[in-house]
């Protein structure tokens, strides 16, 4: 992968996100009938956005897969922290209460 400087990598994530905006807009495809002039827009901004988008695919690509390792790293330590919660919550009293006589005949 190539090195890229911050503005190349934020100015790929404004034209992916804006690609991907104009796309959605002109897949909607009511968009002609309510404001022509908003589609023949949406239409120009897909066209520029996927010329930058394009040749910077390994920036898109190489960014796709640090925020899901930040995702998934996310997601692995809530459940650890939840995992935690869970153990602390269990006190000796509550299990002391679970093995009463009367639990135990049940």
């Amino acid at each position: 992968m190539r090195n890229h400087t911050s503005t190349s990598q934020a100015l790929t994530i404004i034209s992916t996100i804006t690609a991907l905006a104009s796309a959605t807009y002109i897949g909607s495809g009511v968009g002609f009938m309510w404001a022509p002039w908003a589609y023949s827009l949406a239409w120009l901004l897909l066209i520029s956005s996927l010329a930058y988008v394009i040749p910077q695919i390994d920036t898109v690509i190489a960014l796709a897969t640090t925020v899901a390792r930040h995702i998934i790293h996310a997601a692995r330590h809530a459940h650890d922290w939840l995992a935690a919660l869970a153990d602390r919550r269990q006190s000796p009293a509550r299990v002391v209460r679970s093995t009463t006589r009367m639990e135990a005949g049940r």
